[in-house]
């Protein structure tokens, strides 16, 4: 049961009671059954909060120095990048020694001492202007910052350590390309034990932070697949995002009674595949497929990336879920692949994905109507959006063209929408009304009567009946 609904319940047993709904015995066997309230992780408005707190602290400390910082010569510009690198120090050992790990102060500490560090970085590069570029001063402060987030098994840290690597994956740094993948995945494999650590603790509770950081590590996990697709080979980009999205929102979408991973899985395998849907409705990115040339290697990679698809489409299919719709889409794919590297027209490919897209999204949403299910509906609507969104960066089509279809696609949206407030809200009247007629019965002086005198009328009939049976036995 849910914590809300627990505290809820203790103030209504009261109350019930009192008005003799449940009897003394009947509270204290609900109170033995649901009086335990579980241990949760901090809520999201103490993480707000306190990292608001911490920002703020953060942006005083910079404007301080900001009005005087070139009024002091390089030296003492060191001097007080040294003296904000050992507050940030003195901060951390007084976490380490007082402050216990994964609490509200264990995570204000992290969060002030990776500010207090990435403000100290930055302040030597400006001060020294050592010509090197962002991308090394960010992979500096996550390595120092590392160490303290186990240390103080810092949830929020870990989420700004992910952030910080995901960033790094996408920026633009001087490294060589060859290094800079391996090295996303090195960040984040030296990551994987605190989330395993962190997992293992608390897996039979509720726990926002850690949801937050399963979001933060499969999207930076998506991350660094696109980052070493787009180094090595960018043609394969589309390809292969598709199964991992499909793979990720399949296992989600199959895995409920893992919480802690079901709606991230889903969040960003939905985002990868709309990414997919998106590019691969341009007729541009068919054209590069095309010209490019792939190795046998890369169909074999291919082939095998599908059969794993394959095991998670069969259970989709296996628990009559719709989603197995979308586990077809880097099957649809690889057919587009091939009919491309073939010989087809980038137009042809581009109409044929286009077409299964739009046969998905209907299928969908006509399922979702049927069994009254509004994630279905959401998610086929979402999906033409994208689709049609698409187009208004897509230079094939006139701006009338495409004016039109996204005038037409917004009419639709809120049609839709709008016809399923007035259900709901013909529902909620129903349902009201039914309430206020229990109502009325239950506080109605005349019902009350009336069954008294049905019942005293059935006792008199009773009495008749057994003087009859009486008589009849003296006869």
């Amino acid at each position: 049961m849910n914590v809300k609904h627990i505290h809820w319940l203790h103030k209504e047993l009261d109350q019930w009671k009192e008005e003799g709904i449940i009897s003394e015995e009947q509270s204290h066997q609900l109170q033995a059954k649901y009086g335990f309230i579980p241990k949760e992780g901090p809520s999201w408005t103490r993480l707000i909060t306190v990292l608001a707190g911490a920002i703020l602290i953060l942006l005083g400390i910079i404007l301080l120095f900001a009005g005087y910082w070139y009024g002091f010569s390089p030296n003492g510009r060191f001097d007080w990048s040294l003296a904000i690198l050992l507050l940030a120090i003195a901060v951390v050992g007084g976490g380490v020694w007082k402050a216990k790990p994964a609490s509200m102060i264990a995570e204000s500490i992290t969060v002030i001492y990776m500010g207090l560090l990435t403000a100290t970085t930055l302040l030597v590069a400006d001060t020294f202007y050592t010509g090197e570029h962002m991308g090394l001063y960010v992979l500096i402060i996550l390595c120092c910052a590392l160490p303290i987030i186990y240390v103080l098994d810092s949830a929020l840290g870990m989420i700004l350590y992910l952030i910080g690597v995901l960033g790094w994956s996408f920026s633009s740094h001087p490294l060589n390309t060859w290094v800079g993948p391996v090295a996303v995945g090195g960040l984040l494999l030296v990551a994987v034990p605190y989330y395993i650590r962190r997992f293992g603790k608390y897996q039979g509770s509720k726990d926002s932070l850690l949801v937050s950081v399963s979001w933060a590590f499969i999207g930076a996990i998506f991350g660094e697949v696109f980052f070493i697709l787009s180094t090595y080979e960018p043609q394969m980009n589309l390809f292969f995002i598709s199964v991992l999205g499909a793979v990720t929102y399949g296992l989600g979408t199959l895995e409920k009674k893992i919480a802690l991973l079901a709606l991230p899985c889903k969040g960003i395998g939905a985002i990868a595949l709309l990414y997919t849907i998106v590019e691969g409705t341009y007729i541009s990115t068919w054209m590069r497929i095309g010209e490019s040339t792939m190795a046998w290697w890369l169909w074999f990679c291919m082939v095998l990336s599908l059969g794993i698809a394959v095991l998670v489409l069969r259970r989709l299919v296996l628990a009559k879920r719709i989603e197995s719709t979308i586990g077809l889409i880097p099957f649809v794919i690889f057919g587009c692949y091939v009919v491309t590297v073939s010989g087809a027209t980038p137009i042809l490919t581009s109409i044929l994905f286009n077409a299964y897209i739009l046969v998905a999204a209907l299928g969908t949403f006509i399922r979702g109507t049927l069994v009254k299910k509004v994630s279905l509906l959401n998610s086929s609507i979402l999906t033409l959006i994208a689709m049609f969104g698409a187009r208004f960066f897509d230079p094939s089509f006139t701006f009338v063209e495409r004016g039109v279809s996204f005038l037409v696609l917004g009419g639709i949206v809120l049609g839709i929408n709008a016809l399923y407030l007035w259900r709901k809200r013909l529902q909620r009247v129903k349902v009201n009304q039914r309430v206020r007629q229990a109502r009325r019965q239950s506080t109605d002086p005349t019902v009350e009567e009336f069954t008294l005198g049905e019942q005293v009328i059935s006792k008199d009939v009773k009495v008749v009946d057994s003087e009859g049976v009486v008589k009849e036995e003296e006869r």
